[in-house]
């Protein structure tokens, strides 16, 4: 493990809570929007985007995503694509301001802050950080609720309740899966997967709704394997 990982873990253990005060105003350096691999893109975040250009949500994901399998969860995520010439953010403007501000991945929006959530005695809980970085000044107090308000995350928490619940229930089948299953199953299975799970939505319906049909309509193909595996052995 990594140091930052080994940081954020120590951080962990003394989560912000909603109305905990934090310090921090944004510099607009851009410095958070280079060389960056660790921006998730959840279905919320990919929707948001391909309304926000006026694209598919195949069109943001071939342009602005990178599609891989967790080391970890073994389940299929996407992290936003930097660009190829000089590791900046696609959306990152000359100005170092956001082209999608409004719209742009709940990650970056919440930058300082981390999200991260764990799953205890079968109950998903949502934790918030203020993440080590050099960058920015200290002289402006907020809150994790008053900061997810300014950059309309309100809702977000629900969006990544749901989407966790959905990551750790398929991480528990996947996991165990993957041992069994020949490379050329479970490259099929992945990308049947993440099909299911990030390109299934209508954008001009309520995305929650899709989402958790998504995720059950992926929890289906899972078992729909374990029990084909069940009853060849």
């Amino acid at each position: 493990m990594d140091e930052r990982l080994k940081m954020i873990e120590e951080l962990l253990k003394h989560p912000l809570g909603p109305d905990d005060v934090f310090k921090f105003r944004c510099k607009q350096c851009g410095g958070c929007c280079r060389d960056r691999n660790d921006i998730l893109l959840s279905p919320f975040d990919l929707c948001r985007i391909a309304k926000a250009l006026d694209k598919t949500i195949s069109e943001v994901l071939s342009d602005y995503g990178h599609l891989y399998v967790g080391d970890t969860s073994k389940v299929p995520l996407i992290s936003l694509k930097m660009r190829d010439d000089n590791g900046k953010c696609h959306f990152l403007r000359e100005d170092n301001k956001c082209g999608i501000h409004s719209s742009k991945p709940a990650v970056c929006a919440l930058f300082p802050l981390g999200r991260s959530a764990s799953k205890k005695d079968g109950k998903t809980e949502i934790f918030y950080i203020l993440q080590p970085t050099e960058c920015g000044d200290r002289d402006e107090t907020h809150t994790p609720r008053e900061w997810m308000g300014e950059f309309n995350l309100e809702e977000s928490e629900d969006w990544f309740f749901i989407w966790q619940g959905i990551v750790f229930e398929i991480s528990e089948h996947t996991r165990k899966l993957l041992p069994k299953l020949p490379e050329s199953v479970v490259n099929e299975m992945m990308i049947g997967m993440a099909n299911i799970l990030y390109m299934r939505y209508h954008l001009d319906k309520p995305l929650p709704p899709q989402v958790k049909e998504n995720g059950i309509l992926a929890l289906k193909m899972l078992k729909m394997i374990e029990d084909m595996l069940s009853h060849a052995g």
